[in-house]
């Protein structure tokens, strides 16, 4: 009898869901925006139609809101700024890892704008990474199946919707029929089995089946983004997140005993300061720009480069985790905790100095590569985390969040916009003019995007008729650098 009464309870829920007008036409404007999303940024990115497709759904967002009078403060104003920039950078570079990279942050920083948005934020909270898991993984699973019972409940209501939707039946309907009859008539025919076999192989093209699996990953998304939207406006059956809730989860994550924490970090810290003494020349060697003896250039950049890379992101996940699981953290952390931590953090900034250093040498002799732009970008940006993380074991009150949010936007940002592989191309150009190189690789540049090519063309460097010999033609044509190229070339 409880699991009738259960059922029922689920049934009467269902029922009770009314959209609005406004939502109910929203969940037809969502499912196109989904197949464009679909379409131009993940199947494949194309330039202006991409940077469109995330104006639009950031635009929607800011309207659905103001429609459910939500008002947007002066930081949620400026998130969306921010969104709108990133946004043009499938517009400004050819960059494939770069475009992956920034639909990752746009994905999330959407979800965040609508989270912080509903809720009035004013600035970005203490317990960051909570309200993330909330705005990007919870919310929008919260009300999946809204968007089709949203959809659903639009069609019921409109004379139009619901003959479209006898059309479709029929249409199904008539498909047996329609196929023996068109059988038929090419047996008897051969001009009409001559039009209905174009018919059928334009329907059997690639093309065609590349649409129906767009348009069914379309529907997913476009749940993912009703709900996200829907959720957030509705707040009856969610919980909200509360700074005591945060508190809450991370005390419960404290519970190993300080001094196992510090005999634990105590031999590491030791064999830092062993490694250091044994090797002070050697590393000296990379911050005077000069070759220890018994080197050479590629050897010596090299030969523990990455294995300080490794070091570095160990060191940050150690200090995290200790301050993470010692019982006495916190606001009351002991003054050891702060030592260790600081001690730590001081070992790994010296040892992405050296990395950055040495890599630095390696440049300079033979020049950039992706994997050496992104090396440095990333080293650069452990650095500034560290000098975050030091900095709040001697001020609690310094707002972490707010410091690693605005640092990570701003590295990011320098790493779209800067269009890393005009960068190398530029670089290595002028080296080899310059003499620092032996040789410019020409072909490795145009293995990389338009980008490069671009500056390669720009610089003289080839002429436009080599160019079009040697260049590959984009998957993206919709961007300036593309175009620009196509212009130079044709």
């Amino acid at each position: 009898m409880d699991e009738v009464n259960i059922i029922d309870t689920v049934k009467a829920e269902k029922k009770a869901v009314n959209f609005s007008v406004m939502e109910c036409v929203y969940s037809i404007i969502i499912l196109l925006i989904s197949f464009g999303f679909v379409r131009f940024v993940i199947y494949n990115t194309s330039g202006f139609l991409s940077t469109g497709v995330f104006a639009a759904i950031i635009t929607a967002a800011i309207i659905f809101m103001r429609k459910s009078d939500v008002k947007l403060t002066k930081f949620n104003v400026a998130l969306a700024a921010v969104l709108y920039l990133f946004s043009t950078v499938y517009s400004i570079t050819d960059n494939v890892l770069i475009k992956f990279l920034d639909t990752l942050f746009l994905i999330s920083g959407t979800g965040y704008f609508v989270y912080s948005t509903a809720l009035g934020k004013k600035s970005l909270e203490r317990f960051l990474p909570f309200a993330l898991i909330k705005a990007v993984l919870e919310y929008p699973f919260a009300s999946f199946s809204y968007e089709f019972r949203a959809v659903n409940s639009s069609v019921r209501s409109s004379k139009f919707g619901s003959n479209l939707k006898m059309v479709i039946i029929g249409l199904f309907v008539t498909i047996p029929l329609t196929s023996v009859v068109g059988m038929l008539l090419m047996s008897a025919d051969d001009g009409v089995a001559d039009m209905l076999g174009s018919v059928l192989d334009f329907i059997a093209s690639e093309n065609i089946w590349q649409i129906i699996c767009q348009i069914i990953i379309a529907l997913p998304c476009a749940c993912y983004i009703f709900s996200m939207l829907y959720t957030n406006i509705h707040r009856e059956k969610i919980t909200p997140l509360s700074d005591e809730e945060c508190e809450k989860s991370i005390a419960s994550a404290k519970c190993v005993q300080n001094m196992i924490i510090y005999t634990a970090v105590t031999p590491v810290c030791i064999l830092y300061v062993m490694f250091f003494i044994s090797q002070a020349n050697y590393f000296l060697s990379a911050f005077y720009g000069r070759l220890p003896d018994g080197y050479i250039y590629s050897e010596y950049a090299r030969k523990g480069f990455f294995e300080l890379c490794i070091i570095s992101v160990i060191n940050l996940s150690v200090i995290l985790i200790i301050n993470l699981l010692a019982k006495k953290g916190g606001r009351n952390k002991p003054a050891v905790l702060k030592i260790y931590s600081l001690i730590l953090c001081a070992f790994t900034l010296v040892m992405i100095a050296v990395a950055i250093s040495k890599m630095v040498i390696y440049i300079s002799a033979y020049g950039l590569t992706r994997l050496r732009v992104y090396t440095m970008w990333f080293m650069i940006l452990l650095a500034l985390f560290f000098v975050i993380i030091g900095i709040k074991q001697l001020r609690f009150e310094f707002p972490t969040a707010k410091w690693t949010a605005a640092v990570f936007t701003v590295m990011f940002a320098v790493l779209c916009f800067s269009r890393p592989d005009a960068i190398i191309a530029k670089y290595n150009i002028e080296m080899y003019n310059a003499g620092s190189l032996d040789e410019l690789d020409i072909n490795s540049l145009f293995e990389l995007s338009d980008d490069a090519v671009l500056t390669v063309i720009k610089s003289g460097a080839v002429t436009p008729e080599d160019a079009e010999s040697k260049h590959n033609s984009s998957n993206d044509p919709h961007n300036i650098s593309s175009m620009l190229v196509n212009k130079y070339i044709s």
